[in-house]
């Protein structure tokens, strides 16, 4: 990603894997507990079932998981999650330092579900294009039993056993550190999350959400939900709105107002593998352009104005994706809109953006010719030499603004659910800083995709009871916690 003028510094993360969970475990555990909040992002290797084969016996009208009765939308979430594994847990820990400061403990779990499951095509495909090391995850993944009951099966391998068991314990740690739990259009992480480690998904939506209440009681916020109500006209998508913070905090210390200071700290350094160090997306091979019907690509550009992919700057995706002719650059993309905005705050009159643009206060007529990239640009008084193009700057290649100058740590770290988790707790720290206790309105909803002015609440329904799963488990977390609680106070006091 080019250089829009902003300082940039990496995001900083620790890969937990088997070969290091035990050593890292009780540090996980520490960062929870003293956390002001949890952000988590996952990846997993299925959000619907698609083209299964005749074989399983599906029944694929039961598993429309953008169905708009929430019950059937729940019941084909979870035969998804049951079906499918989790195959990383970003988890980003925001401990408080002093007044809107942050020390950041970023954690990437590298998880292998023992049990048989399905990959859809699309998310394994999309894993690997955005970097995500398959034969690492096979290799040094953390070997779990997906839904537990209350316990998981046993293996015959010991360490199997104990990886499944310290990986299962984050999650009950972040359970009983009651601290506010954030996601960026997180239902199917949550449904995941609580299958693979929790127990076994409950049969009925309403338990699900009651579950949830009292497994975090603080909350759960959703940002994607939130920047929709909050910031209104604006995208949503996990990127923009990471990047867009960034301005926002920049431009209030500028101002001399309170912003977000944020510390990356990394908790154990460790080899990466080649696939890692070169993470940042390569470009892509030419694909066969003859499946783009050319008059299409040429109808869509000619509604495009603007130096920039509109549908990308709107939604996070582009139809033509390495073809696209704009820029997919969001800090580009930003500071083209930055200037609209200007443009359209010193411009009362009213203005056709598909068939107009303004140079030095006058309408300059873009016809068919003039719609040329570099013409609007020039008409925009930008630089088209400086543009970066899409085939420059992929869209999962994201780089943070440093926020202090105490990190010297020069590993980029691109499309790994850790970076999503802190791109996640970064949003939601900035937008407390602005909006404040309009946060609190907003906790328990999660954005549904398709629906997104009908979220789904987590609140405990009268006509509700938690699930067998729930009672099981909890009483688990307690027990463990009691014995954990035992040993220490018959340990020695340290010299």
């Amino acid at each position: 990603m080019q250089d829009s003028g902003a300082k940039t510094a990496p995001a900083v993360y620790t890969d937990v894997t088997r070969e290091n969970i035990q050593a890292l475990f009780s540090d996980i555990s520490k960062q929870i507990s003293q956390a002001s909040f949890i952000a988590i992002d996952s990846e997993f290797t299925g959000l619907a079932l698609s083209e299964a084969s005749l074989e399983f016996g599906f029944n694929t009208a039961e598993w429309n998981t953008r169905a708009t009765d929430m019950r059937d939308m729940y019941k084909a979430m979870s035969s998804v999650a049951k079906t499918h594994a989790l195959v990383s847990l970003g988890l980003s820990t925001f401990v408080p330092t002093g007044d809107n400061a942050y020390h950041v403990y970023n954690f990437n779990l590298l998880l292998q579900e023992q049990n048989t499951h399905l990959v859809n095509p699309a998310s394994i495909s999309f894993l690997a294009q955005n970097g995500f090391d398959l034969g690492k995850q096979a290799l040094q993944g953390i070997r779990y039993f997906s839904g537990p009951n209350p316990m998981p099966l046993e293996s015959r391998s010991a360490d199997i056993n104990i990886e499944g068991e310290l990986v299962r314990k984050v999650l009950f740690a972040m359970i009983q550190a009651k601290k506010p739990l954030v996601v960026h259009n997180g239902l199917f992480d949550l449904a995941y999350l609580y299958q693979s480690f929790f127990g076994p998904l409950p049969d009925s939506y309403e338990s699900f959400v009651f579950d949830l209440t009292g497994m975090f009681p603080a909350g759960v916020f959703d940002t994607k939900f939130i920047a929709e109500k909050l910031i209104p006209g604006t995208a949503s998508y996990l990127a923009y709105l990471y990047h867009k913070s960034e301005r926002d905090q920049r431009v209030r210390r500028e101002q001399g107002n309170e912003a977000l200071a944020v510390k990356l700290t990394k908790i154990l350094l460790y080899e990466k593998s080649d696939v890692e160090t070169k993470r940042k997306i390569q470009p892509k091979k030419k694909q066969d352009k003859t499946k783009l019907d050319p008059k299409r690509v040429e109808e869509v550009e000619k509604k495009q104005y603007k130096p920039y992919c509109e549908h990308f700057a709107a939604f996070g995706h582009c139809m033509f994706n390495d073809r696209c002719r704009r820029s997919h650059d969001i800090n580009f993309i930003l500071d083209c809109q930055e200037k609209e905005a200007n443009e359209s705050s010193t411009e009362p009159e009213a203005k056709d953006a598909d068939s107009d643009v303004r140079q030095n206060g006058k309408r300059k007529r873009v016809d068919e010719e003039n719609a040329h990239p570099s013409k609007i640009l020039k008409a925009l008084n930008i630089n088209p030499k400086k543009v970066p193009v899409s085939q420059k700057s992929e869209p999962t290649s994201l780089e943070t603004t440093k926020l202090d100058d105490n990190s010297n740590n020069n590993t980029t770290a691109y499309h790994t659910a850790a970076y999503d988790a802190f791109m996640t707790g970064f949003i939601f720290a900035s937008l407390r800083i602005q909006h404040g206790e309009a946060l609190d309105m907003l906790k328990n909803r999660i954005y549904r995709m398709g629906r997104g002015a009908e979220p789904l609440l987590i609140q405990a329904s009268a006509y509700a009871s938690a699930s067998t799963t729930y009672h099981q488990t909890m009483k688990l977390i307690d027990e463990i916690s009691n014995q954990e609680s035992v040993i220490e106070s018959t340990e020695p006091p340290a010299d």
